[in-house]
């Protein structure tokens, strides 16, 4: 059984990282992990938007299963996810960072009931352990972070510490969002040693250790979850100057009409995009502050990969790196997730290095489905012992070996915006609201620039896509949902082909506490 870190960036697109093409330079470390490992060329998020894609990566379902259909939704317990799995299987589980799977003003203090033995967490609005940790051993810094932090939170546990966060925030925050062309843009107040992704770098790395002094002679999966580079953008120095807007690449051009699209227009108007996105340097200053974001969180990346090497545990460890969608920055006219289903929106970098690994770069369709499969490949874990999963592994991929089962689509969907990508190359996107649609030739048209959907020449493969997306919407039904397995004599039972297989011990297999975020 492999050691497994799980690493996820929030809100990065396959396109801005150099080993997927972007001439930037701001990922130098996942560079060499991807020469030296297994790059996916061709990834996608199943659900374009924080929590739904994370809630599926997690238990290995659609979100029409899992039902978290957006953000500020709980994942219940009524089925099982990976770390609880792997905890059957004998690892040691810990989760630090964004988790996402609570409502954000409703925090917390760990993830025991998702199956992690340990968990620091720190999401968006960033009080909780990292304000804490900053106002313990480093106070001096301490109105900086507080400032960062969002300037509401519902019953919070210090009402004097929240009217001291809204001071700070009106002092140090809102002078540098002022200075900015655009508010969403400004180089963080802290330095970077004390910044949360060095903080979650950190957390994760203390677990590790202690794993290795403490339980040596069992493996571990440790999930490292980055916030940024997630809006807004403010990368602290020397990573805020670190790129130049000047060298930054064009944004590509917006090919859809907004009279026709009103999702999208919609979507244009996220902090107000729409009335800066025209203005001299803005894009190309956007640019630079998240590459420089992008480059503190790779230097981290850098710095467990190292540990892993000088701990000897290269070789017994898969470093996993994915994000959970894409980013827009300004493509097609277009900021961050969701509805924004062009390429920088929905295909993530996915990237495998580490022992057992053989170096490749795999053409192969692969979806956020797959993550959970290919834990349970890695770990050992038996089919009898599996949850029902509607994703494929990747593991045979990684190890040199041909895909028994490939995929010849997957499914993308947010909301209204449905998609579906296929292996031979082809985009159809449905948008529901505004009874339009799009088709795209992804192998002579990369950068999306000739919608087909209405083309009389292209009247046969847009039917097909529609037949193909409607099948590959219906593939979660046709699977059974953990919940509803019979239990007998103890045992939960996954039935298949008329065939009773042994799942595990039932009912209350995967056991959660009582309350909000429980079975209950």
């Amino acid at each position: 059984m492999k050691n497994v870190i799980f690493i996820m960036a929030d809100q990065l697109g396959a396109r801005w990282l150099g080993c997927y093409g972007s001439p930037v330079g701001s990922t130098p470390t996942l560079d060499r992990l991807a020469a030296e490992g297994v790059r996916f060329d061709r990834c996608y998020a199943t659900f374009p938007v924080c929590a739904p894609n994370r809630a599926t990566a997690l238990t290995g379902r659609s979100p029409v299963v899992h039902g978290v259909t957006t953000n500020n939704y709980v994942l219940r317990t009524a089925m099982p996810t990976y770390a609880h799995v792997l905890q059957r299987q004998g690892y040691r589980t810990g989760g630090f960072g964004k988790f996402h799977q609570t409502p954000m003003h409703m925090p917390v203090a760990d993830m025991a009931h998702l199956g992690f033995d340990e968990s620091v967490v720190t999401e968006d609005p960033k009080w909780g352990p990292w304000t804490d940790w900053i106002k313990r051993e480093h106070p001096e810094h301490y109105d900086a972070a507080l400032a960062l932090a969002w300037p509401f939170w519902p019953n919070h546990p210090a009402p004097a510490d929240l009217a001291r966060a809204k001071r700070a925030r009106n002092r140090i925050l809102v002078p540098l969002m002022k200075a900015s062309p655009w508010a969403a843009m400004y180089p963080s107040p802290l330095p970077a040693e004390l910044h949360d992704t060095t903080f979650i770098t950190d957390r994760s790395l203390d677990f590790i250790r202690r794993h290795v002094a403490d339980h040596g002679d069992r493996p571990f999966f440790c999930h490292v979850s980055y916030v940024d580079p997630h809006d807004p953008y403010d990368p602290p120095e020397p990573y805020a100057s670190m790129f130049d807007p000047a060298a930054m690449p064009v944004p590509l051009a917006a090919e859809w009409e907004p009279g026709a699209f009103r999702t999208l227009a919609g979507a244009q108007r996220f902090w107000r995009f729409d009335r800066v996105r025209e203005k001299p340097g803005v894009v190309p200053r956007l640019r630079a502050l998240y590459h420089g974001s992008l480059r503190l969180i790779d230097d981290q990346i850098g710095r467990l990969a190292t540990y892993l090497q000088e701990a000897g545990l290269w070789d017994d460890t898969l470093l996993v790196f994915t994000t959970d969608h894409g980013e827009m920055l300004g493509d097609h006219g277009l900021m961050t997730k969701g509805p924004n289903h062009y390429d920088a929106g929905i295909r993530v970098p996915l990237i495998v290095a580490g022992g057992g690994v053989t170096p490749g770069i795999a053409e192969r369709l692969t979806s956020t489905l797959d993550f959970f499969p290919s834990f349970c490949d890695w770990a050992g874990v038996e089919f009898a012992a599996r949850p029902p999963l509607e994703g494929r592994s990747f593991a045979p991929v990684c190890a040199g070996t041909s895909d028994p089962a490939p995929w010849a689509e997957v499914s993308v969907a947010s909301a209204g915006v449905r998609s579906v990508v296929t292996a031979d190359g082809w985009r159809l996107t449905r948008f529901l609201r505004d009874r339009q649609g799009q088709l795209f030739d992804l192998n002579t048209d990369p950068d999306e620039q000739h919608n087909l959907y209405a083309s009389p020449d292209h009247a046969a493969r847009r039917q097909d896509l529609l037949e193909r997306l409607v099948a590959v919407e219906a593939r979660p039904a046709q699977l059974a949902n953990y919940s509803t397995l019979p239990v007998e004599n103890g045992h939960i039972w996954l039935t298949s082909r008329g065939h009773g297989h042994f799942l595990t011990e039932g009912p209350a297999a995967y056991p959660s506490p009582p309350g909000p975020y429980g079975r209950d």
